[in-house]
């Protein structure tokens, strides 16, 4: 019976060791650590034949500076000793390879108790190791870089990262053994969706949000976190791991995005579209303005707001396709209101991402400009009839200068012309004064002439009673008579010479005086042909009557020229102070001319700078 037993149990160790050398490596030193066999499980895990490694010393799997080390001596020394060695080993393999064995060193005892050799039992786990070392690395980057604590079921804190604790201002000591409620609001700490929070927590559900929790001295703080439960070995929850990322920033920003958008949504008018056109939503300020109700916009296609024309235009399939694409658009834009009203808003087309960074829909903010536009295109029309007459007034005060050049040049000419017929009026006054003067002095020898000639009238009629016996005289007489005849026609003519009177009357007067002499040898003679005075002194009488008619047609003559004179005198005074006064006028006109084309030059000036103003205005 014991025989058989001690066979089975044999035959059972045997089975046993045959099992392990085909499901593990297995390899075998002496007490020295010389490797004195290897299975092939182990020589394919570490890469080598029987051959390579037979004979040689264990401290070949090993990094050089671990051989020398105290711990691997004391290693070998234990297991000398018959201490069993387990646990997960580092060892390198051919060509350098890093492998991992989780693996048990047995010291194998002898007959007499004593280990006689080592057997090494193991488990390649280097792709769970390096496993492991990635989500250790993972944990690790992930405590560097978030918020991190720990709670038991219960609640309370185990541990806390220095980026949780500087978050929320406190020291590990500060918050340790308490409970996660420390972090919540007083209202929410008793409510029932806390209660559920845990308690889906011990489920075992993962949890993940944004929330607001207070930190030291009640400042708030908003985190995106998650809520871990955290696994042992048999699937069992027994911590939970929060990581957590401070958005506090983010959320005030997206707080004070949220007050601007609602702001703008009511000074503006806002309406949505998904990426097709189609109308997702509008506010009352869009509505009011179209004229629309939600329900009569909603699901409809942008399209109903624009002009026929319009849609059926490449233009406006660009437009859609530059929003899809992402690209911002914003002008002013012409549409139309229900039933057909013109209204123009100032807008701009948003393409809103999503979280993938794709554009997910389109906002619209708008402003109501169609009166300013109206006023706009007014001004327009009434700018460019403005510029139109800017242009004519240009070329009008153009024309201006010109002409005004011209006149100021024939105003200088006139001028001149002015003053030299002045200069010749007043030369002409002073002869027509010289004139007036000679033909006073002719009336004055006319009207003594007339004087003298009564008289010898008078002495001839007493002549006449002697001539009757100076037949002889007569004769001589009468040729005197028809000189002095002569003489008043050459006096008629030459008064009638009003230019030459002061010369013609010297003549005149010097004949005058050789008649004299000749009347004095007449004399003489008469007093010799005494007998023929008779028949001259009748002549005479006669002679003297027409001679005293002559004169007395001579002295109305040169009275009525004096007259004119005079009258020409006092004309050409009125002449020579009215070109005097057309001088100073011309004078002035010229002056005024000139000021007239700096005048005219400055509106050009001024009309320029008005037309470009105004464009620029327009601009």
């Amino acid at each position: 019976m014991n025989g058989r037993a001690g066979k089975n149990n044999g035959g059972d160790v045997r089975s046993i060791l045959d099992a392990l050398n085909k499901s593990q490596a297995v390899i075998s030193f002496d007490m020295d650590g010389t490797i004195l066999d290897a299975n092939d499980n182990f020589l394919e895990t570490l890469g080598y034949s029987l051959a390579e490694i037979k004979g040689k010393h264990h401290s070949m799997f090993v990094e050089p500076d671990y051989t020398q080390s105290p711990e691997y001596k004391q290693f070998w020394q234990s297991l000398r000793a018959g201490e069993y060695q387990a646990a997960q080993y580092k060892r390198i393999g051919k060509g350098g390879k890093e492998v991992w064995l989780r693996a048990t060193y047995n010291p194998v005892l002898g007959s007499n108790g004593r280990v006689v050799k080592v057997v090494k039992y193991a488990t390649e786990i280097t792709a769970h190791i390096m496993q492991n070392a990635d989500y250790a690395g993972q944990v690790v980057a992930i405590g560097k870089a978030q918020a991190v604590i720990s709670f038991d079921l219960d609640g309370m804190v185990l541990d806390a990262n220095d980026n949780f604790l500087e978050t929320l201002g406190y020291s590990l000591a500060e918050i340790k053994g308490k409970h996660h409620s420390m972090f919540v609001e007083p209202e929410y700490r008793q409510s029932h969706d806390y209660k559920q929070f845990w308690q889906s927590l011990h489920a075992g559900e993962y949890q993940a949000a944004q929330y607001k929790r207070i930190g030291k001295g009640g400042k708030e703080v908003w985190l995106q976190a998650s809520y871990n439960p955290i696994l042992d070995p048999d699937g069992k929850v027994f911590k939970i791991v929060k990581y957590a990322t401070d958005i506090t920033a983010q959320k005030i920003q997206n707080a004070d995005y949220i007050g601007q958008i609602e702001a703008i949504s009511k000074a503006q008018a806002v309406i949505s579209f998904d990426l097709e056109g189609m109308i997702l939503d509008a506010n009352d300020n869009f509505l009011e303005t179209l004229g629309y109700s939600l329900a009569e916009v909603k699901g409809k296609h942008h399209s109903m707001f624009v002009d026929p024309e319009y849609e059926q235009s490449p233009e406006y399939k660009q437009f859609w396709q530059s929003l899809r694409a992402g690209e911002y658009q914003a002008a002013q834009y012409k549409r139309l209101g229900k039933g057909g009203k013109e209204v123009w808003l100032q807008a701009s087309y948003n393409p809103i991402l999503g979280p993938d960074g794709k554009v997910s829909k389109v906002v619209k903010y708008a402003t109501d400009i169609t009166e300013r536009v109206k006023t706009r295109l007014e001004t327009e029309r009434v700018g460019k009839l403005v510029d139109d007459n800017l242009d004519k007034i240009l070329r009008a005060v153009g024309d201006a200068n010109a002409k005004s050049a011209t006149v100021s040049d024939a105003s200088n000419e006139t001028l001149e012309t002015v003053q030299a017929v002045a200069l010749a009026t007043e030369e002409f006054q002073i002869a027509s004064n010289e004139i007036a003067r000679s033909m006073e002095t002719s009336r004055s020898e006319v009207e003594r002439a007339m004087s003298e000639t009564v008289n010898a009238d008078k002495s001839t009629q007493k002549l006449s009673n002697a001539a009757m016996e100076m037949n002889k005289i007569v004769t001589v007489i009468q040729e005197i008579a028809s000189q002095i005849n002569l003489l008043a026609l050459n006096a008629t003519i030459e008064s009638a010479r009003a230019g030459d009177a002061g010369k013609g009357f010297a003549v005149v007067a010097s004949e005058v005086k050789a008649l004299a002499n000749q009347v004095g040898d007449a004399t003489t003679q008469i007093n010799s042909e005494i007998t023929n005075m008779q028949d001259i002194s009748t002549d005479v009488v006669k002679r003297l009557r027409g001679i005293k008619n002559a004169v007395e047609m001579v002295e109305s003559s040169v009275t009525t020229v004096a007259s004119a004179v005079e009258e020409q005198a006092v004309t050409t005074q009125s002449i020579t102070s009215n070109m005097q006064a057309a001088s100073v006028a011309v004078g002035n006109i010229n002056t005024n001319l000139g000021s007239i084309s700096e005048a005219i030059q400055s509106a050009n000036d001024h009309a320029k700078e008005g037309t470009e103003l105004y464009r620029s205005i327009n601009m």
